[in-house]
């Protein structure tokens, strides 16, 4: 057990992670997946009688966009270029060699309403359900894993583009009053899971990567003080560029660089910690960087809310890339264990090219009437916490029971497979738990 524990904690350790474009093109195959669904939905439901059906649904985008995902984060990563061409080619084919549909399709009247957001949250969650349990086997490539100091991954950026996706569903988004209730037992919700993911971790020996988030330290945790903090410092400066500029100037040239904790938090990761915030360190300290990329969610949240109402599609998708290229540009050495200054641009301008597709893919759909909505990627939305918990939960316990290095590729493949599985099941057919808690205690109306 000692020797698989120590091999283990080597198989996470040390990596470098891979280059920015490998980076961007899992997301741009999480947008070329969603559209070649919606074309093939469409045409399908056009050509036949078959009737849009919750269970034929359920199969249909298991299968165009969970496994196709699933395969290039595993078995298929060295094609991941190659597939999302693939994905364009036949959507674009399809598209342009077929007339005009008659498909009702969602009509956009309210203006709290987004569904350029929801897509790009819900593909977000897809991803990271995949990728926290594929990373603990070998069948996942391991420069698709967090970096140990510096260097882009697919892990390292979800993380980051989890912090917008959270400022882009915020309330402050749709200007909506605050329930101060509410808020306080949202963030009550997730502090007691970091505390119980905690708990377990230490009850049953978990292996975990220290250098991380810390000895007690972790997402959860970043998760529920990154939207406390945010809130707070919101009702101080009302001036969001003013706010972030701030953060930034503190995080990055007084924080980092002027006080030197970047040579703290990295070369001083395998030191002895003598005290809490000593033990979590690389939780704490890298918490303003979050908060930062948090408020970032929430600029952008607006930007897309007022000109999605108006319908500006090609005007967001435009905007969206012009930074995607100048934010990407002056990205260096970026850090998810400091949430530096170059990750956080790094990450917002991945951010920026995902909806700027999904900005583009949307006005093409209803241009020609094709269907937008996809089910999954609505209820994933719905329910995100419950799903980010469960597979969670899922990993834990297949981690705890399974000798995950040492799985045959076949096997590793198939469990991958059934875990995603069990969370569309969950994601189709069950009620959000937490909703129902919130509901029943009249902490929310929702």
């Amino acid at each position: 057990m000692d020797d698989y524990r120590q091999r283990k904690e080597f198989f996470i350790s040390n990596l470098n992670g891979t280059n920015l474009y490998e980076t961007g093109s899992i997301l741009i195959n999480g947008c070329a997946t969603y559209f070649l669904c919606q074309i093939l939905k469409s045409t399908i439901l056009s050509l036949s009688n078959i009737k849009y059906i919750s269970i034929y649904n359920f199969f249909f985008e298991n299968f165009l966009i969970i496994i196709p995902l699933i395969l290039i984060c595993t078995l298929l990563s060295s094609l991941s270029y190659i597939f999302h061409f693939i994905f364009w080619f036949i959507g674009f084919l399809i598209y342009f060699t077929k007339k005009n549909l008659s498909i009702k399709s969602i009509e956009i009247n309210k203006q709290s309403y987004s569904h350029i957001i929801e897509l790009f949250r819900g593909q977000i969650l897809i991803a990271t359900c995949i990728c926290i349990l594929a990373v603990d086997f070998s069948i996942y490539p391991r420069r698709y894993a967090k970096t140990e100091n510096y260097g882009y991954s697919i892990m390292d950026l979800g993380v980051g583009l989890f912090a917008i996706s959270h400022g882009l569903v915020s309330l402050e988004v749709r200007n909506k009053q605050i329930n101060i209730k509410e808020l306080f037992f949202e963030n009550l919700i997730l502090c007691l899971l970091g505390l119980i993911r905690l708990i377990l971790i230490k009850y049953f020996s978990y292996i975990e990567h220290i250098s991380e988030y810390g000895i007690h330290w972790n997402f959860f945790l970043t998760l529920c003080f990154m939207k406390l903090i945010g809130y707070y410092l919101l009702k101080i400066i009302k001036n969001l560029y003013l706010l972030i500029f701030l953060i930034l100037l503190f995080h990055e040239f007084i924080l980092l660089k002027y006080f030197q904790f970047d040579n703290y938090l990295i070369q001083s990761s395998n030191n002895i910690r003598k005290n809490f915030i000593d033990a979590n360190r690389e939780g704490i300290f890298s918490l303003s960087g979050y908060i930062c990329l948090y408020l970032i969610g929430i600029l952008i949240g607006k930007f897309i809310i007022y000109n999605e109402y108006k319908k500006k599609f090609i005007y967001m998708g435009i905007i969206f890339f012009i930074f995607m290229f100048i934010l990407c540009t002056i990205s260096y050495n970026p850090s998810r264990k400091l949430c530096n200054l170059s990750y956080i641009t790094s990450t917002t301008g991945l951010a920026c090219m995902c909806l700027g597709c999904f900005s583009i893919i949307q006005w093409l759909l209803l241009r020609k009437g094709y269907l937008i909505e996809s089910i999954l990627i609505k209820n994933i939305n719905q329910k995100g916490l419950d799903i980010f918990l469960l597979a969670n939960i899922l990993t834990g316990i297949i981690n705890l029971n399974i000798n995950t290095i040492d799985t045959s590729n076949f096997l590793s493949l198939f469990i991958i497979l059934i875990y995603m599985f069990i969370i569309t099941i969950f994601t189709y057919f069950c009620p959000s738990f937490i909703k129902l808690i919130m509901k029943n205690l009249k902490l929310s109306k929702y």
